[in-house]
């Protein structure tokens, strides 16, 4: 069920941030990212190699999707990288032990900023070292602070319902059945 309901949800923001987001006619230059937003949830409450999946998965989403005016691939090389190190970072930090193992809303918040941050200045990195010729210094740190911005300023309305369902179906709390734990029985 959780698994489902969070396929559901990414594939949800996926879609809106290609066929809205993307297609705002906005007065500056960056909108906001809902898809960093679903993998970093997504990441902080499973292990590297889902989280990596679901960014690679939603990454290919969005690099196929039109309008798609980067290099194919971007977005699912990021998403990917994105959801393994957030997942590895705070697996490895010791935070995933805070909340009785249930991440609460202002870290998601938190990490989604971060993440936010991280590709918009790995996006315009990659852009600027490959020639790409609309991307400026002046320009990028603009854009990248915009983006950042507006994806923070809207990330709650995906972070959160994506986060209420990851915790609210946590897998410790379905019953496991388990054999005998000693020769003697139960």
């Amino acid at each position: 069920m959780r698994a489902a309901l969070t396929f559901v949800m990414v594939a949800v923001a996926v879609l809106a941030q290609a066929a809205v987001v993307n297609r705002l006619p906005l007065d500056w230059p960056a909108g906001p990212d809902l898809v960093v937003g679903a993998v970093a949830v997504v990441a902080l409450t499973t292990g590297p190699a889902v989280a990596a999946a679901c960014g690679f998965a939603a990454g290919l989403a969005l690099d196929a999707l039109p309008p798609a005016e980067h290099t194919m691939g971007t977005h699912t090389l990021l998403l990917c990288l994105a959801g393994y190190v957030i997942s590895l970072l705070y697996r490895n930090t010791g935070m995933s032990g805070s909340f009785g193992g249930r991440v609460s809303a202002w870290t998601a918040l938190g990490v989604t900023l971060l993440a936010a941050l991280a590709m918009g200045v790995t996006f315009a990195a990659i852009g600027f070292f490959t020639g790409d010729p609309r991307v400026d210094l002046p320009g990028a740190a603009l854009t990248v602070g915009i983006g950042t911005a507006a994806t923070a300023v809207v990330s709650p309305l995906v972070v959160l319902p994506i986060l209420w369902v990851r915790n609210a179906f946590a897998e410790v709390d379905f019953a496991t059945v388990q054999g005998p734990m000693s020769p003697g029985g139960w």
